[in-house]
């Protein structure tokens, strides 16, 4: 354990997943002090993880895994007021392919997870906050071909990569694959999903990567892999319907040289009910490209406001390499030291891939027409230890 922290400070614990080690990285970051600071490496041979999700609390943590065979794998955190937080594994669970994403809804009794040829539903145990039984396999294939289909990491490219769910009890399930959204409804007493559309994307070859959900359910945002488009969609009971498409590259950026990445809501969803701002990210093809990432106004139909001026882009330090993942977290006023900086807006976790070491960002955004984003702080390696690539980064608190 590195322990560089000053406990005088507020701090904000992150856990960061890696493309490149076995290991989560427990971290830390005082908003004050504007320094990012490793807590702990958690050791495993359950990795690389490439995706996280968690409880409601943030005590338990849900993580997808490389390894193989596949699995699941969940940790619990043990909070502390006075000293640094700790993380344990719990338990793993064996699936059928390598998943990719994971969600866990309210009411927090079951992880959803899907990865190119499947996806798979588990409960939560309601003792260890682990793991539990596997309530449902949903196939993206025949059944008749399940057995010759690519199960690794890499179906991921191909197949299905996202799911979400939202608040009328449906689930979406992006997949690049069939270059379209697959609609469920939800139930929430046993976990089970029932499919009831399957929705193509406007444009071929899109690729649809991740979906995000509007609070009361009734818009859904999806970004596109292929051709970094947000594309916005009404839902009905049982389908979606196509509205709207805007770019997240600026005009003059050929698609062909990023790949879309990573939708969030400002203000949180936890935080707010109705978000006022979209953040979307594509991450460069390769080295020679940096990522972007745009953050879009949010019109009172749900659409996009497609003002250019009004949308603002940031280039990313790096391409992202397989990252270029964030997650965001509401500002608190216990953040701030003067009134020079205000508590309005959000920090923002950026995750990096694309050099040896990797590493995670602290971004900030204050809000519209106040400065854009700007790096607060940036994490690698401390103390000999490397985050090797780091893949998704999620805030515990």
């Amino acid at each position: 354990m590195v322990n560089t922290l000053n406990a005088t400070s507020p701090l904000h614990y992150i856990i960061s997943g890696s493309f490149g080690s076995l290991s989560l990285f427990l971290l830390a970051f005082s908003p004050v002090n504007r320094t990012l600071s490793l807590v702990e490496q958690v050791p495993g041979e359950f990795g690389p993880h490439q995706y996280l999700a968690k409880n409601a609390q943030g005590d338990r943590v849900y993580a997808t895994s490389e390894a193989w065979p596949p699995t699941l794998n969940s940790w619990s955190v043990e909070k502390a007021s006075d000293l640094p937080w700790t993380v344990e594994h719990i338990n793993l669970v064996p699936i059928t392919a390598t998943s990719g994403y994971m969600s866990v809804p309210p009411p927090y009794t079951h992880v959803y997870s899907v990865g190119g040829p499947t996806g798979e539903v588990h409960a939560i145990n309601a003792s260890s906050g682990g793991l539990g039984r596997e309530i449902q396999q949903v196939l993206f294939v025949p059944e008749s071909d399940l057995g010759q289909a690519n199960k690794t990491g890499a179906a991921l490219a191909n197949g299905s990569h996202c799911i979400e769910i939202s608040s009328r009890g449906h689930a979406f399930v992006a997949d690049l694959g069939t270059n379209s959204i697959f609609m469920y409804t939800v139930d929430h007493k046993s976990g089970n999903l029932t499919l009831l559309s399957n929705t193509q994307s406007p444009r071929e070859n899109d690729a649809p990567r991740q979906v995000i959900i509007s609070p009361d359910g009734r818009v859904l945002y999806s970004v596109t892999e292929h051709t970094s488009y947000v594309d916005v969609y009404n839902v009905t009971e049982t389908n979606l319907t196509y509205r709207q498409s805007i770019s997240i590259l600026p005009s003059n950026s050929s698609a062909s040289n990023y790949r879309g990445e990573t939708l969030r809501f400002y203000p949180p969803t936890q935080d707010s009910p109705v978000p006022s701002h979209l953040f979307a990210t594509t991450r460069g093809f390769n080295a020679s490209h940096n990522g972007f990432l745009a953050i879009f106004s949010i019109l009172p139909t749900g659409l996009l406001d497609s003002n250019e001026s009004r949308v603002e882009r940031w280039q990313t330090p790096t391409s992202g390499g397989e990252a270029n993942a964030i997650e965001l977290k509401a500002k608190a006023k216990k953040d701030v030291s003067d009134n020079k900086r205000g508590a309005e807006g959000v920090w923002i976790t950026l995750t990096d891939d694309e050099t040896e070491a990797g590493g995670v960002y602290i971004l900030e955004w204050n809000g519209e027409g106040t400065g854009g984003v700007n790096i607060v702080a940036q994490w690698s390696s401390e103390g000999g230890e490397s985050i090797d690539g780091a893949s998704h980064a999620i805030w515990l608190d």
